[in-house]
């Protein structure tokens, strides 16, 4: 009798250790999924420059049907803001953009970003085409949410 009762806790102790991942899993992954989401790319169809940061559903359904398109990504507004930067088709080389760590200034939530130069050999002359970095930032309640570029920034000038 003892034996089965050994089998059966070995039983139990493995599902759990089976499916307590999935339980904690599914109740972290809304806030993990959309704080650690981030878009790239060097093709957009936004010909502007546009440096801001999305706070609103409309906003964010705004640019992606003008930048790209297409349906924009489901984004949880109540709690994240996306900061934004797109250097356009007038952008004069083909840069990394980066985010740095948000930090707090006179009440604001500073995002700071930079542009670093890729170096390239080129056999023709160099054509902007929507160059783009977005990456979703947790908000603050009542902080306002500010992007900055960083002093150390290559954007040549």
């Amino acid at each position: 009798m003892k034996r089965k009762q050994h089998h059966f806790l070995i039983f139990l102790l493995l599902l759990l250790f089976m499916f307590l991942p999935v339980i904690v899993w599914s109740e972290l992954s809304t806030p993990a999924q959309h704080q650690n989401m981030t878009w790239k790319g060097s093709i957009s169809k936004q010909k502007a420059e546009f440096i801001k940061v999305v706070e609103t559903q409309k906003e964010w359904s705004d640019l992606w049907r003008r930048a790209f398109d297409q349906p924009a990504p489901d984004m949880d507004f109540e709690k994240y803001a996306v900061a934004c930067v797109f250097l356009g088709h007038s952008a004069d080389w083909l840069y990394s953009i980066g985010f740095g760590q948000p930090f707090m200034r006179d009440n604001q939530l500073v995002i700071p970003f930079g542009l670093a130069e890729i170096i390239l050999e080129l056999s023709g002359p160099f054509k902007a085409s929507g160059q783009y970095s977005m990456k979703v930032f947790e908000k603050k309640k009542d902080v306002k949410i500010i992007l900055e570029e960083a002093a150390q920034s290559s954007r040549r000038r």
